[in-house]
């Protein structure tokens, strides 16, 4: 490319010569990385997560408070790999503009380079490696997939890195985002991308994300030629979110070798599309060889397939609390939580720290006296498994407390559990 180009299309990235749209603040992203950049041991911090969750919104906010923090604005270069006038995408281009923005642009200072959506170009870590270890720059790479994380870059990058976990808005920044009233009831069935709680169409720009995520995080990543199999894949995930899978049964369900059904949901828990929760037990062995639970890490997919009667309403409810749950979990040391199964009983969620364990059921109502009786059955079980005097069940408003069988059971409105437990994890909360 000649240089003019190459710094016309720099330029247009940066904030050098014009201000650039940095999207509504997520300070809570925001002050994590503006802390790991501060360290001096930490060149590197990682952005990761699924495709449109705000990532590269999140490292312009980042670009915007180091200027406001008296940084030059030419310190700050960033690098939009995903820019279609890059027509070649190779650490020769990576060479290329770096060279042409320290001769032209800023020739002596230290910079903060932002590599955004990583993935896109081959080569990334060799350039990243070599410039942190001469001392130049520090980095923040985004992108959208585990694949950042693998043991082969850590160990090119001499494991100096941190990772920063991105995720659709949690319920306290949709509320935030949006100042709608009932917010609850929002991203129960509307998930929290962004630009779809900004949007009207809705619909559309769901379908385009899950299609995009599919195309470009799996099939273009890992070379899928099997493609309906994955389509059929994912979409039998999202819409069988809460429930108890097993490769095999999944491979049989579907007509795949079971290599293939493996291989294709690692794909998309790579690309952050789904999450899978694993049984309690204290026992590996036991835990290792127990069906596990699949869970959408965003609301939007199982929604936009399933249908809102009240079924499906109590497994949107089940994987918001999940998604909750997971987003806490990649944010917080000691902090893991499971499903748990014995004897033909379920407790939906098993939640440790440390050595502290809770029991969580979530029920979307509880007037049935079915669905009360199964889901306090469960706890009690539970509980004695566990030597618990309390637990949980998450509404989606009821209230109260009562003491069944000598166990205290609070039932919960899940805003409310939701708001504390972001809370007490989540730094930086709406």
């Amino acid at each position: 490319m000649e240089k003019a180009l190459i710094l016309k299309i720099l330029d247009s990235w940066n904030f050098w010569s014009h201000d650039l749209d940095t999207g509504i603040s997520r300070n809570n992203y925001v002050n994590t990385i503006l802390r790991f950049i501060d360290e001096s041991q930490i060149p590197i911090v990682i952005e990761t997560g699924i495709r449109r969750a705000g990532k590269s919104f999140i490292a312009k906010q980042t670009a915007r408070a180091l200027i406001d923090k008296n940084l030059h604005k030419t310190q700050v270069l960033i690098i939009n790999l995903e820019d279609e006038r890059l027509i070649d995408r190779n650490y020769e281009t990576l060479l290329e503009m770096y060279e042409a923005y320290k001769t032209n642009i800023n020739p002596s200072e230290k910079t903060i380079i932002i590599l955004d959506e990583a993935q896109e170009i081959d080569g990334w870590e060799r350039f990243v490696r070599g410039l942190t270890e001469r001392e130049e720059a520090k980095f923040l790479i985004t992108g959208s997939s585990s694949k950042l994380l693998d043991s082969e870059y850590s160990t090119l990058l001499s494991g100096r890195q941190v990772v920063v976990y991105v995720h659709p808005l949690d319920l306290l920044e949709y509320r935030e985002f949006t100042k709608r009233e009932g917010s609850l009831s929002h991203i129960l069935k509307e998930g929290g991308f962004p630009a779809v709680a900004l949007s009207k169409s809705k619909n559309d720009i769901v379908y385009s994300y899950f299609n995009t995520i599919i195309l470009k995080d799996v099939i273009q990543r890992y070379r899928v030629r099997k493609q309906d199999d994955l389509i059929h894949i994912a979409k039998f995930y999202v819409t069988s979110v809460g429930s108890r899978i097993t490769f095999n049964r999944v491979a049989k369900f579907l007509a795949l070798p079971v290599k293939t059904a493996y291989n294709l949901s690692k794909y998309l828990e790579n690309a952050y599309l789904v999450f899978f929760v694993e049984r309690f037990s204290f026992s590996s062995k036991s835990q290792n060889n127990s069906p596990k639970k699949v869970y959408s890490i965003d609301n939007s997919f199982p929604s936009l397939i399933g249908l809102n009667h009240v079924e499906v309403l109590g497994r949107l409810l089940e994987n918001l609390i999940a998604s909750t749950l997971y987003k806490i979990s990649r944010q917080t040391t000691d902090f893991r939580f499971f499903y748990w199964h014995e004897n033909g009983k379920e407790v939906d969620f098993v939640v440790k720290r440390k050595t502290k364990y809770e029991a969580f059921q979530v029920a979307y109502s509880v007037k049935d006296d079915k669905t009360k009786t199964r889901e306090i059955s469960a706890l009690l079980d539970c509980a004695a498994y566990l030597n618990l005097d309390s637990c949980q069940i998450i509404t989606m408003e009821y209230a109260n407390e009562e003491v069944v069988g000598g166990i205290t059971i609070t039932y919960v409105p899940a805003s409310e559990w939701i708001a504390d437990m972001l809370n007490n994890y989540v730094a930086g909360s709406a």
